[in-house]
Parts: structure tokens; sequence; C-alpha cells
């Protein structure tokens, strides 16, 4: 699937991050930057944690969050 990471500055000056598929569909929104290096460092931190981050499924609800399922 090809997509793109698209850096987004609101009228209030905050920035966010977009991630959009081959159709432009939006994916994912990220949390409000109060600058743009800030928001270009996440989208470093997300591209490098895609790679090879563990999915959890953390929908479940349990006493210990720390119970939570790997998504395989």
């Amino acid at each position: 699937m090809t997509g793109r990471i698209e850096l987004h500055q609101e009228i209030n000056g905050l920035y966010h991050i977009r991630m959009v598929d081959d159709l432009k569909n939006t994916l994912a929104v990220s949390a409000d930057f109060e600058s743009r290096k800030a928001a270009q460092d996440c989208v470093f931190a997300l591209r490098e944690i895609a790679g090879t981050a563990h999915v959890s499924d953390c929908t479940t609800r349990t006493s210990d969050v720390d119970q939570s399922e790997s998504v395989t």
C-alpha cells in the first residue's frame, strides 16, 4: 500500500500529522504540536516504530492493562 504522511498547520498555529492512503483516505491524525520541528520529529519516530512495532489489542477490559493481547 502506498500513502503519505502529511504535515499540516492549523489557523491557530499548531501543527499536526495526517497519514493518508493512496486513495486519500485519512488513516490517522496526530495530536497537536507547537512547532514544525516537533511534528517532524514525530514523523521520524513514527517511521521508525512502524517498521518493527508489535501491535497490541487493548480493546479488552481487564483489571491489568499489561495483560493486553498481541495481534499477529
